[in-house]
């Protein structure tokens, strides 16, 4: 994953372009590959942001044609809905007490 280019007023949250991933299978592979540390600071970037984020991708129509800075936006923020259960629940990358989400055959997504 290279820079990502994002709306004018996230440009600063381009540098966690490891989590601009397009499918939940990656998104949930990366939450589960990385360590907490990481997590940990990826949510701190992006929960003060969310607010401002979510006003933003409000006002653009969601279809397969949205611009790519908007995308990647929403991907980041789909990336913080993955991560939020880890840092807010279960303090670690993945469930260790739960289902091994490996399993898991992902259909169209």
């Amino acid at each position: 994953m290279g820079d990502i280019t994002l709306p004018e007023d996230f440009q600063d949250l381009s540098v966690w372009s490891m989590w601009d991933l397009d499918l939940m299978s990656e998104r949930s592979l990366q939450r589960s590959e990385s360590s907490m540390e990481d997590i940990q600071a990826f949510y701190d970037a992006m929960l003060p942001r969310m607010e401002n984020i979510l006003k933003y991708l409000v006002t653009v129509p969601m279809s397969d044609e949205m611009e790519p800075e908007a995308k990647s936006l929403l991907n980041l923020a789909k990336s913080m809905a993955e991560v939020a259960p880890a840092v807010e629940q279960f303090f670690e990358p993945t469930i260790s007490f739960g289902f091994d989400t490996s399993r898991w055959e992902h259909g169209s997504e």
